[in-house]
């Protein structure tokens, strides 16, 4: 009876070596596959921290968050797409702009794709907010249709990799047929939003890798609808779905109020009224990196751009933080006691608060922006009154709004004349992305 025991032991001590030898193997293969995505570039680190390019916005930089969920400001995400989007002469172009200028101050490159060929117009604008338009710096492409356009941004994109690229706008981004076809040519439905699907599919890949942040700039127009009882929004943005879907943050401009002042005309030497600046809603209606649905103002001084202490004391005024009384009186009471102030005028209270920086640091902490339940109620009867016509995804983003609880609250590389072997990889997906383009026509 011993030897048996013996060998039954002896089998025992090879099976679990076997065993061993085998955990040891796959232990082994598992390394060597890790290793090899790593080295194919296809191994992701959802730990690796997102930079941001300031939007040069106090307000908006709240709004959009770090992904802390508490407070934080943070920007556009770099190696991300935002969507801005709006009616016309809301402060699209002017957010785009200063955010430019603060990718600029931290040293980095701007591309900037012009599709409706405005910005030469407004040159003495871009020089009032003091953006450097020269190259390198400053990329300015003026493309003449969609399959240009597309080509020359991801061939700067590989030789410039620059820190912001910005499209304005997707509505101007029009197909070389649709350009090309007469008035009598039938066009192909969708064709521009085919393509943009295409584009942004193609770059989506390529922006994490450079760690650029795309811009689409996009307008809102009129739907067509077969009937004025069918259901739906009556506006919608253009491209299709897809600058929806591959956009981590969609931020939407609403024209709030102007201000006017009496002047006398150098034309008529009669005195009219003369629109100095416009106070501007943000909504960020998508925000795959903090809590969405929250707004602010934002204050626009024609000519000048972004006035962030005028935007401040347009959001105190909103909370009731800054309390608005008779005769035009301004009052703020410090809740530690240390600073408070009665001020009358707007401009007054904005130059109490320039000359005394302590005080409105102090009264930084209580303007974190929350979100808007208004914002939040008006997309569920939107989404509510499509009915039988709403989408997989309408739906889910439906059920989390019913189901939400509302009070919760490098420096430049010089650009090389020789490609490194990864930014080959790069502009030979961008031929083939360009040949299935073409294709497409």
């Amino acid at each position: 009876m011993a030897p048996q025991k013996k060998n039954k032991k002896k089998e025992q001590k090879e099976e679990l070596q076997k065993r061993n030898s085998k955990d040891v193997a796959s232990k082994d293969e598992t390394a060597q596959f890790i290793a090899q995505l790593k080295k194919e570039g296809m191994l992701g680190d959802i730990y690796k921290k997102i930079d941001f390019i300031s939007s040069g916005s106090w307000v908006i930089n709240r709004l959009i968050g770090d992904g802390s969920h508490k407070g934080v400001p943070g920007g556009f995400p770099r190696g991300y797409i935002t969507e801005i989007f709006g009616d016309e002469s809301c402060g699209k172009t002017t957010l785009a702009l200063h955010a430019a200028k603060e990718a600029q101050l931290a040293g980095e490159t701007v591309i900037y794709a012009d599709f409706e060929h405005s910005l030469r117009t407004q040159y003495q604008y871009i020089k009032n907010i003091g953006l450097d338009v020269n190259p390198p710096k400053f990329i300015h492409l003026v493309p003449t249709n969609f399959e240009d356009g597309v080509k020359k941004i991801g061939e700067a994109l590989i030789a410039f990799k620059p820190a912001l690229i910005i499209i304005d706008s997707v509505t101007t981004m029009v197909p070389k047929a649709t350009i090309s076809a007469s008035a009598e040519t039938e066009t192909q439905i969708g064709r521009q939003a085919k393509l943009v699907g295409t584009f942004l599919n193609w770059i989506s890949k390529y922006l994490e890798r450079y760690n650029t942040s795309l811009l689409l700039l996009n307008q809102l127009r009129s739907k067509i609808k077969t009937s004025m009882y069918e259901t739906g929004p009556n506006e919608d943005t253009s491209g299709g779905r897809a600058p929806k879907f591959f956009a981590t943050l969609r931020i939407r401009m609403r024209p709030k109020e102007q201000e006017k002042i009496k002047e006398k005309s150098v034309i008529t030497g009669v005195a009219e009224d003369k629109a100095v600046n416009q106070t501007i809603k943000v909504t960020v209606v998508k925000n795959k990196l903090d809590l969405p649905f929250k707004s602010g103002p934002i204050y626009i001084a024609f000519g000048q751009g972004i006035d962030n202490i005028m935007s401040i004391i347009s959001l105190a005024e909103g909370k009731g933080i800054l309390k608005k009384g008779g005769a035009g009186y301004y009052e703020w009471k410090d809740p530690e006691g240390k600073y408070s102030f009665r001020i009358q005028s707007k401009q007054n209270v904005k130059k109490h608060l320039e000359e005394n920086p302590e005080v409105l640091k102090a009264m930084q902490p209580y303007l974190i922006p929350t979100q808007d339940n208004n914002e939040l109620k008006k997309l569920k009867e939107e989404l509510k009154s499509k009915g039988e016509n709403i989408t997989d995804d309408e739906k889910k983003t439906l059920l989390k709004l019913e189901g939400m609880d509302l009070e919760s609250d490098k420096n430049n590389e010089d650009v090389s004349s020789e490609l490194s072997e990864e930014d080959m990889g790069a502009m030979q997906s961008l031929k083939e992305l360009t040949g299935d383009i073409d294709t497409k026509e």
